[in-house]
């Protein structure tokens, strides 16, 4: 779509609001202040805006059910099953970023664009001429990051777009061209929540063949970075200092070799799990919904904690904070939650699992500062 956020009509917009209308619609007629002069909002949402992705979603709502891709419960519809001009029409929406896939070319262009075309002119919006294109599944496509092609054997795969996994790897360069001279535990700090965050994105797909070329690049990376620090030093030497074998792998980049010490994680350690869509039209708000929302969040945080400790943790506690009981949020918290100690180590507490607990990092720290400040070595 061209310029979404800029073209949205506020009259469709406004009547899709169930509440707050009167609110949201002094906001979006707020206006602008551009050197001292008053400009008039007749349309769209605030970019860089709080609301303004919710608002957008709101208005684009209902695209992603064109062509009968959901019965009357908010299920999907098999596309073999469909009738008429829609049999094997698929529209898929992530935002104001959508994809549709059709049998032919002739019915996408008769029949699909005409009425995508209808549906965002009553809501003021147009399609973005540049990035509409039509292309055979043959020759594959990329979308949101992803590349999504048929081969000749008639196997269909999704995998990561090869510019994001250049760029992924050009980034990671640049961090170790810059950093030459910082510890290794820095370098394991820094690249851990790249790779995480990566991996994590990219896990839905099929990208085992990615993760495995990934890992080799990036142990060349380092391997290259430990040996410019140290040029005198034999490749013995240097394996023995920077790589700590394990029980599975041999080149674990460590800040040190001693066990317990910070590694950098593998992509491969990342388990492809496909992703669920939510059942139906069913909704977090709904309170007899709210058994399958907690197994839903109970399956996502397991699937998201790489660490087996954590999820043997997360099992113990009820997929809950063991201080102050909140459940834990698989979209929010995953990567802030700590592992506590509740006999600190300073006092003879160990590592075994009676002795730990998952914690909120906040509420580590306020459990820290109120107990005092050595005891947050535990």
């Amino acid at each position: 779509m061209a310029a979404s956020f800029d073209q949205i009509a506020h009259g469709p917009l406004l009547a899709k609001l169930p509440t707050f209308t009167r609110t949201i619609e002094r906001w979006l007629k707020a206006g602008s202040i551009e050197h001292g002069n008053w400009q008039e909002s007749r349309a769209g949402v605030p970019q860089g805006g709080i609301a303004s992705p919710v608002l957008a979603n709101v208005a684009l709502d209902g695209m992603e059910r064109l062509f009968g891709c959901e019965d009357g419960h908010g299920n999907p519809v098999k596309a073999a099953q469909k009738k008429g001009m829609n049999k094997s029409v698929v529209l898929i929406r992530y935002a104001d970023d959508f994809l549709v896939t059709a049998p032919s070319k002739e019915i996408l262009e008769q029949y699909v664009r005409p009425t995508i075309e209808a549906f965002l002119a009553a809501r003021g919006l147009t399609l973005n001429r540049k990035k509409t294109r039509v292309v055979s599944i043959d020759e594959g496509f990329n979308f949101l990051g992803f590349t999504i092609r048929k081969f000749r054997n008639g196997t269909l795969l999704i995998m990561p777009e090869k510019a994001k996994v250049r760029a992924h790897l050009r980034t990671i360069k640049a961090y170790l061209d810059a950093h030459r001279q910082v510890p290794a535990g820095a370098v394991v700090r820094a690249l851990t929540p790249m790779i995480r965050g990566w991996t994590l994105y990219y896990r839905h797909a099929c990208s085992a063949t990615t993760f495995a070329y990934l890992d080799h690049r990036v142990w060349q990376m380092l391997w290259a970075w430990a040996r410019r620090r140290h040029p005198q030093k034999s490749r013995r030497w240097v394996k023995a200092r920077y790589f700590r074998p394990t029980r599975t792998r041999v080149w674990n980049f460590a800040d040190a070799v001693i066990p317990g010490a910070a590694m950098l994680p593998w992509y491969s350690d990342t388990k492809i799990v496909r992703h669920i869509k939510v059942k139906g039209r069913t909704s977090p708000l709904d309170p007899d919904a709210q058994p399958y929302w907690d197994e839903r969040r109970r399956t996502r945080l397991a699937a998201c904690c790489l660490s087996r400790r954590r999820q043997a943790l997360l099992r113990a506690q009820g997929y809950a904070c063991a201080a102050c009981g909140v459940p834990f949020d698989p979209d929010e918290d995953i990567n802030m939650m700590d592992v506590h100690h509740a006999q600190p180590r300073h006092t003879g507490g160990g590592n075994e699992m009676g002795n730990l607990r998952l914690l909120h990092r906040w509420c580590h720290r306020q459990h820290h500062q109120q107990v005092g400040y050595r005891a947050a070595e535990a």
